[in-house]
């Protein structure tokens, strides 16, 4: 066969087969590669194309932004529920509007003009509060930016501001609104507050067999049983694998080594330094400081010397190897830098100190040990999910990847045991517990990673359905519950009797008749509208209390009290008061015009280029498996 394939290769038959098989492959196979090309662009406006990277990296930036405000563990799903994604995409959005408005309307914004804000930057000066080009660099590189990148954001960001400062310039809050809203939020009130407990009926007796079944069949919801799992818990956790790693002496001995500078303490020195902008001045300080000490020579040249305490040598960028070569109490000669001419001195030294390998031994032991199982368990993690994916048993795939197997007998969907004691006490799991719920009895769930970069799967063994608790089972709590809705009833005609005396007029001392009712008494201080609860005065009656006149009288329950109150006094505020405190609310009222100002500006910037979100692309895009 390969004889009488050679033999026909050269014919002109052949080469035409080949010829069309190439260009098969061209039109139905290779050219595939180049013509299916994925679209990566999420949204459009305009013209602008917005591409799947620039949302991941705003998305990105909000999780890190809101991760310290959820305890530091917020995983890119759940930020998705937050509607962070969402909200990236606006934000790019809003900015691409923006700047299609400023190219528009021709705002330029010059280099001189980003070189002052950029030298304005707080995060970009010394110690000394200067800008620093070393600095700058430095701040650039730890966030991954280049010069020319941040230069031209910076210029983006400045014509954004721009063209917001001219939609938003000479917004004023008005003075009637103001004094307005002043007045309705800060008039206050006074009221006369009888707080009659529930408790204070006393007895109310026992209900008898035929009550006891109709107060629960009436609230059956009370005594239901929410529905239970019995669950199987997968966990793959680094603190586990940890234990079995092996860490060689001379891996410890290679970790201590490149990372001595973590065991010791550097030396640090007391410095007086003298700065001028003249290097003859410098050198005649200098000189001076020879003989009568650098305090005395910089106070006869006018200068005052600036004291630098507890300086390590990488805390002084340009100056720190010529100040740690100083002998102590000795100047140095006038020394150049980028802030001027300088003259050093050494007023104090304190040493540095180094832990030997042998006190550090265990620490680097186990935090090696941390390091290799955070590498292996992300493999293994890879290997776990493949293993769910091709349906084998959780048990199975725990033994063959090193798994711990945890069973929870009973969980409802707060974690709660049917005992009403904390069942998901395993780590991981209640987070777990929400898809755990939706999930069909002997499904497993795919593994998750959650805080302590510990994963977990969850399957569910059984289904226990909410179902009402036996009478015989809630007996007492259907008593107490009944007893606790007739002491409520009885307290509340008592509390119309009250009322109903305090409508007589002012000559009602509401004291005397609280202390007739056996119930208690207090006068409120004054309070405002947004009050929720004053001394015992629900927040609805609060509300009731602002729509009465004085002496007007309401009444409400809290949930272990009848209440009963008459309005007192109304304190009116005057925006004309020498105390009155406008300037906060006329801020707060112009920041509104002014949002609400932006926002239609959006809207009008969104008619002019439209905006068309690709949400099919974004899902896929940022699927929880991708």
């Amino acid at each position: 066969m390969l004889q009488f394939i050679r033999s026909f290769a050269g014919s002109w038959v052949v080469k035409i087969l080949f010829v069309l098989l190439i260009l098969s492959f061209g039109i139905w196979g290779i050219g595939d590669v180049f013509r299916s090309s994925v679209p990566t662009t999420v949204a459009e406006v305009g013209k602008v194309a917005i591409e799947r990277d620039a949302l991941d990296q705003e998305f990105r930036r909000q999780i890190e932004r809101l991760r310290p405000m959820v305890g530091g563990n917020l995983t890119a799903e759940q930020a998705k529920q937050f509607g962070l994604l969402d909200q990236s995409l606006n934000a790019l959005i809003q900015r691409t509007l923006f700047d299609l408005a400023a190219k528009d309307a021709g705002v330029a914004v010059s280099k001189e003009v980003v070189r002052l804000r950029i030298a304005d930057e707080p995060a970009f000066r010394n110690q000394q509060g200067q800008f620093d080009p070393n600095v700058f660099r430095t701040v650039l590189r730890n966030n991954q930016l280049t010069e020319d990148g941040y230069v031209a954001l910076v210029s983006r960001e400045t014509a954004r501001e721009l063209v917001a400062g001219a939609v938003g310039a000479g917004i004023a809050a008005p003075k009637p609104l103001v004094r307005d809203l002043y007045r309705f939020r800060g008039e206050k009130r006074v009221a006369e507050v009888v707080t009659l407990p529930n408790a204070a009926i006393g007895d109310v007796g026992a209900p008898d067999e035929a009550e006891v079944t109709k107060s629960y069949e009436d609230h059956q919801v009370r005594f239901t049983a929410p529905e239970y799992r019995a669950l199987t818990v997968a966990q793959l956790s680094p603190d586990a694998l940890a234990k079995d790693v092996k860490i060689e002496d001379d891996q410890l001995r290679a970790a201590y080594d490149e990372r001595s500078a973590e065991f010791g303490t550097p030396e640090k020195r007391n410095v007086q330094m003298v700065v001028v902008d003249d290097e003859a001045k410098a050198k005649a300080i200098a000189e001076s400081a020879k003989a009568k000490g650098l305090a005395d020579a910089a106070k006869e040249a006018g200068v005052e010397p600036v004291a630098l305490d507890n300086i390590a040598r990488t805390e002084l960028p340009e100056l720190g190897d010529a100040v740690f070569a100083l002998e102590q109490g000795k100047p140095s000669d006038a020394i150049k830098s980028g802030l001027g001419w300088h003259v050093l001195a050494v007023t104090g030294i304190q040493a540095g100190s180094t832990r030997s390998f042998e006190e550090v031994r265990d620490q680097l032991r186990t935090e090696l040990q941390k390091e290799k199982a955070l590498d292996a368990v992300f493999s293994i993690a890879n290997r776990v999910e493949d293993q769910l994916a091709s349906g084998a048993p959780l048990e199975e795939v725990a033994q063959s990847q090193g798994l711990a197997l945890s069973k929870v007998a009973a969980v409802d969907s707060t974690g709660k045991a049917p005992d009403g004691t904390d069942a998901a006490t395993l780590p991981g799991l209640k987070a777990l517990l929400p898809t755990a719920f939706q999930l069909k009895s002997g499904a497993a769930s795919n593994l998750t990673e959650g805080q302590g970069n510990v994963f977990i799967a969850v399957r569910v063994d059984s289904v226990i359905p909410a179902a009402v608790r036996p009478l015989a089972d809630v007996r007492d709590q259907v008593v107490a519950d009944w007893q606790a809705g007739k002491r409520a009833e009885q307290a509340a005609k008592k509390a119309e009797d009250i009322a109903a005396k305090l409508k007589q007029g002012a000559e009602a001392a509401a004291q005397t008749v609280s202390t007739d009712a056996g119930a208690s008494f207090a006068m409120t201080t004054p309070f405002t509208r947004d009050a929720r609860s004053v001394e015992g005065l629900p927040g609805d009656l609060v509300r009731k209390l602002f729509e009465a006149k004085p002496g007007e009288v309401v009444t409400g329950a809290s949930a272990d009290a009848q209440v009963v109150a008459r309005l007192k006094e109304i304190v009116p505020a005057d925006p004309a008061a020498p105390d009155a405190a406008l300037a906060p609310l006329e801020s707060t009222v112009t920041q509104g015009i002014e949002s609400d100002l932006m926002a239609q500006f959006g809207n009008a910037l969104r008619s002019r280029y439209p905006v068309e979100i690709h949400r099919q692309r974004i899902d896929q895009f940022f699927a929880s498996s991708n």
